[in-house]
């Protein structure tokens, strides 16, 4: 037995050699599977989250929408600020008819205390029938702004109930709008989740490379996944 063993020769130079080749072609080997395997699932996660988000009915036009639906809350809240302002004026406007009116009233009144006073003493002056009629005319000529007047107000006061109807109108389109967009931020934020899940279900577990330089440049490919879908929010 000890015979054999020193008759056995040491491993040349030429076998080591070829062995340590051999050994750095496996591990090249083994790591461009393990690369290819990695470009195959990520291929395979986006492929499933397109397939996810064609199937949900989001296309590219999505983001343009938001961004149109945005504007038109913008531009339908400016209009419902222009009828805001429109409907101070014109409750001003009716405060000052309002005013206008009660001092015609009271001018009414006062004149109604001077027919009063008039027609008695023409009731008991028949001959004063000139200033009777002074009278009337005064009367007619008061009852003819008071009528006026009251026309004013009844037109301020349609034009405050169509601005106000306006007005109710263009809050339930906004309502609306923004109910769409805050239902369809919901809708895009649960695709984002769907994706990521779907990423991290197909994503396979990391191997330990040899190189550690080439598998840490490799390893952050699987992450730009999920943010795309979540710019679209407003």
């Amino acid at each position: 037995m000890t015979q054999s063993n020193t008759n056995e020769l040491p491993p040349t130079a030429s076998a080591t050699s070829t062995s340590r080749s051999r050994s750095c072609f496996s591990r090249f080997l083994s790591f461009f599977g393990w690369l290819m395997t990695l470009i195959l699932a990520v291929g395979l996660a986006l492929a499933a989250g397109a397939g996810l988000l064609y199937l949900s009915g989001l296309d590219l036009s999505t983001p343009q929408q938001l961004r149109q639906a945005s504007s038109d809350v913008q531009q339908l809240q400016a209009i419902a600020t222009a009828h805001a302002e429109t409907f101070v004026s014109l409750q001003t406007a009716q405060a000052q008819t309002n005013l206008e009116l009660n001092n015609a009233r009271e001018r009414i009144d006062e004149l109604e205390q001077q027919t009063e006073r008039l027609a008695a003493f023409a009731t008991a002056q028949v001959g004063q029938a000139a200033t009777a009629v002074a009278l009337g005319r005064a009367l007619q000529t008061a009852v003819a702004e008071t009528v006026a007047l009251q026309d004013r107000l009844r037109e301020g006061q349609v034009l405050v109930a169509v601005v106000a109807t306006v007005q109710a109108e263009q809050q339930a389109r906004i309502r609306e709008v923004e109910r769409r967009s805050e239902r369809l931020t919901r809708f895009l934020d649960r695709l984002s989740n769907i994706a990521g899940d779907t990423v991290d279900d197909v994503g396979l577990p990391t191997l330990t490379p040899v190189l550690t330089p080439t598998a840490t440049a490799f390893t952050p490919t699987p992450s730009p996944t999920g943010s795309p879908v979540a710019t679209p929010t407003p």
